[in-house]
């Protein structure tokens, strides 16, 4: 085996051991499946309490009908909601 025979198998290593170790660090880092259960569940708790507010959905449609209304009544809307 020659001199750059033997570089070009030792940069062929190299590489494929980064790639392995980019494979474990992946493997690891999305953790186990029972946090991703608990993750879940909060995000499914707080969509839930989202969906669950009354006053939220009332600001939202008050929002959308400031928004879409003529730009000659926002003026009006806005002192409405200020009063």
């Amino acid at each position: 085996m020659g001199f750059w025979s033997f570089m070009a198998l030792g940069a062929v290593l190299l590489v494929g051991l980064e790639a392995y170790r980019t494979y474990v660090r992946s493997k690891v880092g999305r953790g186990s499946d029972i946090a991703k259960l608990g993750k879940l569940d909060k995000l499914e708790e707080r969509i839930e309490a989202l969906e669950g507010d009354d006053g939220l959905e009332a600001r939202v449609r008050t929002l959308e009908a400031i928004v879409t209304d003529p730009k000659t009544r926002l003026g009006e809307e806005i002192d409405n909601l200020r009063a």
